[in-house]
């Protein structure tokens, strides 16, 4: 075991679990949608290879402890057949968590799915982007912040605009938040701002990050190195 290349395992999903020998396969969805035949693959292949456990993940992904790292390839195999994605872990961009929104729930503003699907369609950002450190996001449908947009690195919901003469509908923004030991509330831009605005800014975000951030620094902390007029000024 002592040749293993535990970071390259991280980005293909499978995490070092405590136990000695074993790994955490770490799945992950668009949105957090699995589909039946994604489930019952996931079933199979827990039954198989993981003695029938299933985890799920705050991020909205399955995982199953306990994958033999002998197993590790054919269980990558199984997963890519059945287009089942892989998570990761390490200084990369996390899965997006994603609320909803308008698809069903009765509180939501805005298309959730589609926002998530452009920023990784059209903008190209998505899990598992090496990043300086750990990068997450968050989407929801409304200000009730189901994802917990605020403690984000980037955090989305949905928002009526009421200084609008037609109270449009659009998406708020909170930058530079995080959760863990020491939780930081996101820096929150007051503007409501169209989703074409919106996505100009996450792109602006993440160029930034990557471009000035050290390693395992989080965005937070860099933002209060640059300073808030500054950081702005690069993003805006």
């Amino acid at each position: 075991m002592k040749d293993i290349d535990y970071d390259a395992l991280k980005k293909r999903g499978f995490l070092r679990q405590k136990q000695e020998g074993y790994f955490v396969l770490r799945t992950r969805m668009a949105n957090g949608n699995y589909h039946k035949e994604h489930l019952e693959k996931i079933a199979e292949i827990a039954k198989k290879y993981a003695r029938g456990f299933v985890h799920a993940t705050t991020r909205q992904g399955l995982e199953m402890p306990f994958i033999k790292y002998e197993d590790i390839d054919r269980v990558e195999c199984e997963l890519k057949a059945a287009g089942i994605l892989t998570g990761t872990s390490g200084p990369r961009l996390r899965t997006t968590t994603t609320c909803p929104g308008n698809n069903w729930c009765k509180a939501g503003l805005v298309d959730t799915f589609r926002l998530s699907d452009r920023i990784e369609k059209e903008l190209g950002i998505c899990c598992p982007m090496d990043l300086p450190h750990k990068f997450k996001t968050a989407i929801s449908g409304c200000p009730n912040s189901c994802t917990r947009v605020e403690n984000s690195d980037i955090g989305i919901h949905g928002s009526v605009d009421i200084a609008s003469a037609d109270k449009k509908i659009g998406y708020k923004l909170y930058i530079g938040g995080c959760g863990g030991r020491t939780p930081r509330l996101g820096l929150k831009l007051e503007k409501v701002f169209s989703e074409d605005e919106a996505l100009k800014i996450i792109e602006r975000v993440i160029f930034f990050y990557k471009q000035n951030a050290k390693p395992r620094q989080r965005l937070g902390v860099l933002i209060e190195e640059t300073g808030k007029d500054g950081f702005l000024k690069s993003i805006i």
